[in-house]
């Protein structure tokens, strides 16, 4: 069989029509990519951008006020830990229980 021709009753494209087809469609696919990483590059600072980037950003920056955030009360329950299984010493100034539910 010669190079470009169909197969008898095969009735798809030619092996050199189908490598041709394949081409195009990862050229199209890496045009696609290159313009997306180029948009990317181009709407960022490490790309270059427009050139207006800010030698020191904190020293034009106005202060933004300081939220203190309100604690959060301690809750001390009484839970039974004497015959569970622990880790650690006895007597420490803490005990972590934790609820948990396998399924």
């Amino acid at each position: 069989m010669s190079a470009g021709k169909k197969e008898p009753g095969g009735g798809g494209l030619s092996s050199q029509m189908n490598w041709a087809v394949v081409s195009a469609n990862v050229l199209a696919l890496l045009a696609l990519v290159l313009a997306v990483a180029g948009l990317v590059l181009h709407f960022t600072d490490e790309g270059g951008g427009d050139g207006a980037t800010v030698a020191n950003p904190t020293a034009t920056a106005k202060a933004s006020p300081v939220v203190q955030a309100t604690p959060t009360p301690v809750v001390v329950a009484g839970v039974s830990v004497d015959d569970d299984p622990s880790k650690g010493p006895d007597d420490a100034p803490v005990t972590m229980v934790a609820f948990t539910d396998y399924q």
